[in-house]
């Protein structure tokens, strides 16, 4: 009879450690799908961040898609590639010093994802700016393009 207990015991171990390497496996590729679009949207707006401090219009409009908006602070909706030029023209031009944007949650789903976090600008004359903002992403020849571009002061 103990011996009849000691093996049930056993075969409910096993299945329970089955059962919870199952689960566990199935949350894994979640995880890392969700930590490495983290990973890819950061790096993106970290190499935005860059062009916009080297004054590279053309890498900031191809980063958009082509039906892409901006939804800015006390400025009109601006859409595709042509108005996108337009407004960064000016904001190359004013020759910020510094930009950040730090990406702290960004999540996918299938050809569209998004990104949420901090943007932080230091103007030519060292004023600091801070923003929080609002990224849609879509993936469009393998890489992730900024498909809506919003962002509010805090």
């Amino acid at each position: 009879m103990a011996t009849e207990n000691h093996n049930k015991g056993k075969v409910m171990r096993v299945r329970t450690t089955t059962i919870m390497a199952v689960a566990l496996s199935l949350l894994v590729p979640i995880a890392a799908s969700a930590g490495n679009v983290l990973e890819e949207l950061d790096a993106a707006n970290k190499a935005f961040a860059k062009a916009v401090v080297a004054g590279d219009i053309d890498y900031l409009v191809n980063d958009y898609t082509d039906d892409a908006c901006i939804i800015a602070p006390k400025a009109p909706l601006t859409c595709g590639k042509e108005a996108i030029r337009a407004f960064w023209g000016p904001v190359i031009a004013s020759n910020p010093k510094n930009v950040e944007l730090n990406t702290h949650n960004a999540e996918r789903d299938g050809s569209m994802s998004y990104a949420t976090g901090e943007l932080i600008i230091t103007d030519a004359e060292s004023g600091i700016h801070k923003s929080r903002f609002v990224l849609v992403f879509k993936e469009v020849g393998g890489a992730w393009k900024l498909h809506v571009d919003s962002w509010t002061p805090q």
